[in-house]
């Protein structure tokens, strides 16, 4: 259902009872939960609002409050201080972090495909990361560098054989980029699946170069904590992992419903009249993308919401190994625990379905 305007979008967003109660569910405690981004809700971890404003924070006792990390490692370092209580961050940041003496654990699997990959122009003569020798690319984050540098390696890139370009602009947005990679200034870059979904409403589709390393491994972010909160708040834990696979059911189902519910949640998020449709239209292609990176395969090992494969860390722990980025092995089990599953799972994923489907009726 398309609807135009603030009026309109205020009806459509009338009060809905999703809580279980009847009335609002108390609040026992506020939890920080971090993102490794500048600071400012954006449609890449809308998500998170979208929970807030459907209540299923409020169901489990608690207040999501966003942190803002600026980037991955200050991320990482700011959680095991205690900034923030659980914070969403690719799964070798993690295993960095640990290398770092950093006490980190993962406690939900958050993107169960590849959500990082290296991109070109449609008609770009390259194919293979070994076209890549003697080109520019550019990374939204350059604290992700080594990453895309581990995965070149791989493929007989060695550093110096190609040339990192500045990422143009946020790297919270594309349309800076757009002209530089459309004239040839810039021949790849290694992104984000929300940048994929902005160059996307920008009316730019970029295309996939497959990476050996990248499209093997699939767990590719996780909810991290520390080690003294996993001991410590288990119960505070799989309430935020059961509120994040419910919204995630939710937006899978309806994701324009979980873009409005954020615009509502974070008033600073709202288009103006004049860039309603934009705005529309580009957090509704960041958030699809964002989404498509949290789909299960049906046929891995554990299909449930949160579930973490050990062979996918050993996986990611041989490629940082085998790039020189961490020097010592670990026991896996060190990396996460898959103790608290069955409790994020606990909930009536129908019932949700049925929820986000009848949203604007």
């Amino acid at each position: 259902m398309r609807l135009v305007g603030w009026a309109k979008l205020a009806q459509s967003l009338r009060p809905v009872t999703f809580a279980t109660g009847g009335g609002q569910p108390a609040i026992s405690q506020t939890v920080k939960i971090g993102v490794a981004t500048p600071p400012g809700m954006t449609a890449a971890n809308g998500y998170f609002s979208a929970a807030s404003a459907l209540e299923y924070d409020r169901e489990e006792g608690l207040a999501f409050d966003m942190y803002y990390g600026e980037e991955p490692g200050a991320t990482a370092r700011t959680l095991c201080a205690g900034t923030c209580d659980i914070a969403s961050l690719n799964t070798t940041v993690g295993l960095l972090g640990r290398e770092q003496g950093l006490p980190m654990k993962a406690a939900y699997g958050k993107a169960r495909r590849t959500h990082r990959w290296f991109a070109v122009m449609p008609d770009s003569p390259i194919r293979s990361l070994g076209d890549l020798r003697g080109k520019t690319i550019a990374c939204d984050f350059p604290r992700l560098q080594p990453l895309a540098e581990a995965a070149l390696a791989e493929e007989g890139m060695p550093q110096g054989a190609y040339r990192w370009v500045p990422w143009r602009g946020s790297g919270m947005e594309t349309r800076q980029m757009i002209e530089p990679i459309s004239r040839g200034d810039i021949d790849a870059v290694f992104l984000i699946d929300w940048n994929n979904g902005d160059f996307i409403a920008e009316g730019l589709r970029l295309r996939r170069v497959p990476s050996k390393a990248l499209d093997r491994i699939k767990l590719s972010s996780c909810l991290w904590v520390s080690e003294s909160f996993w001991a410590a708040k288990k119960d505070t834990i799989a309430g935020i992992g059961r509120a994040l696979a419910k919204v995630t059911t939710f937006a899978l189902e309806n994701p324009e419903a979980a873009v409005r519910l954020m615009w509502r949640q974070e008033p600073d998020t709202r288009p103006s009249s004049s860039e309603f449709e934009r705005v529309l239209r580009r957090d509704l292609e960041i958030m699809k993308s964002r989404l498509e990176s949290f789909l299960i395969d049906p046929n891995d090992r554990d299909p449930r919401w949160g579930a973490m494969d050990e062979h996918e860390i050993v996986l990611w722990q041989d490629f940082l190994l085998a790039s020189g980025a961490i020097k010592k092995r670990l026991d896996p089990k060190i990396f996460y625990s898959n103790d608290l599953v069955d409790r994020f799972n606990q909930f009536d994923a129908n019932r949700i379905k049925e929820q986000a489907r009848a949203f604007y009726a």
